[in-house]
């Protein structure tokens, strides 16, 4: 069975994977779910955070894996697990981009959805603290965007566990290229309802690389949350794919 490196998005921590993990682990699957520098315990200041560092704290989660793992990444975690992939691609099996961002060519996330009209209503929803480092999601709006299909309840609680987001990883290039990133599997969960990253912007993105396979969930943003079941039978499904090479 493979294992899945589950990778979480900006404001979360390992936490957000609650729901899916034990699906996946109860189906047999190893699950690893690393928490991101500076999105834990871990007391480091915001302004040493880098993207670089995310991506070798997967680099070394899949070094210390049993056999390669499928790599995951929601939303931000996009550029994480491609970064990670471009240094390391032999320690990757594949990667799945569930709602993530894709870097074309050599990206900034945060420029990318400056630029976007469609994100641009995104950034009135948090809020940066320059000083501390810092970009914060305002609670009594993040449900509408983060969390648009999950139970009140569920909103509730998701809304509580968020952390405010490292803001220099936000601005780190993010270069990928053919030889490297290119020659990992990949494919794209896109998820129909988000209104973190609107899906016709998710089929931009899809357009940046080639991906072997493409799947939809009728989701908002964190399907991990609203429909684990769904997620999980998704993400099986794509694991048991194998990409045909050309001859």
């Amino acid at each position: 069975m493979a294992t899945f490196l589950l990778v979480h998005g900006a404001w979360h921590d390992e936490s957000c994977w609650s729901h899916l993990a034990p699906l996946l682990r109860a189906r047999g699957y190893k699950v690893v779910t690393p928490t991101l520098p500076g999105h834990g315990g871990d007391n480091l200041s915001p302004w040493s955070i880098t993207m670089e560092q995310y991506a070798r704290a997967i680099t070394d989660a899949a070094r210390a894996s049993d056999e390669r793992p499928i790599c995951v990444g929601h939303s931000m975690a996009g550029f994480v697990i491609a970064m990670a992939a471009e240094k390391n691609p032999d320690l990757f099996k594949q990667l799945i981009f569930l709602t993530g961002f894709v870097p074309n060519g050599k990206g900034r996330l945060l420029p990318m959805i400056v630029a976007d009209p469609s994100l641009r209503k995104r950034i009135l929803h948090s809020d940066f603290d320059f000083l501390g480092g810092t970009n914060s999601v305002r609670l009594e709006t993040a449900a509408e965007f983060l969390y648009t299909d999950c139970p009140t309840q569920l909103q509730r609680v998701a809304t509580e566990a968020l952390i405010p987001q490292p803001v220099r990883p936000l601005f780190s290039p993010v270069e990928i290229s053919e030889a490297r990133f290119g020659t990992v599997p990949k494919a794209f969960i896109e998820c129909v309802h988000d209104q973190a990253i609107p899906l016709a912007l998710q089929r931009k993105m899809q357009t940046f690389t080639s991906f072997d396979q493409v799947r939809t969930l009728e989701a908002a943003h964190s399907p991990f949350l609203s429909m684990p079941e769904k997620t999980a039978d998704i993400l099986e499904e794509l694991a048991g794919f194998t990409p045909q090479l050309s001859s």
